[in-house]
């Protein structure tokens, strides 16, 4: 199925913003927010990355991509108990998306130079 890795890691962060806060593991890990945030955007564009065959020229359109989709999974967690609007996880979706990119255009070019 195309574009299958997209749709799931795109599920499982839809699936992570709807959890009520109350809900939310209590981990006293400072900063750990950020880590789960670049973790999960940094996944969803090695997945975009994979998944469409980015190529150089495309790198922006899948940043502009991933900050709308950050920017709505931040909306949206304006309307789950125990969630909030933060400009911060924005940034480090943003990080996540930079380092996804990154690391999945190495990680595919070493994978094709394997395969030959």
């Amino acid at each position: 199925m195309k574009y299958l890795y997209t749709l799931l890691v795109s599920l499982l962060i839809i699936i992570a913003v709807l959890i009520p806060g109350p809900h939310l593991p209590d981990v006293n890990i400072v900063g750990f927010d950020k880590v789960v945030h670049i973790g999960m955007f940094g996944a969803w564009a090695m997945a975009v990355y994979y998944d469409f065959s980015i190529r150089s020229t495309r790198h922006l359109w899948a940043m502009v991509a991933g900050l709308a989709f950050s920017v709505f999974t931040e909306i949206v967690q304006i309307f789950i108990e125990g969630r909030t609007f933060d400009w911060s996880d924005m940034v480090a979706d943003a990080i996540g998306l930079i380092l996804g990119l990154t690391i999945g255009a190495w990680m595919l070019r070493k994978l094709f130079r394997l395969k030959d």
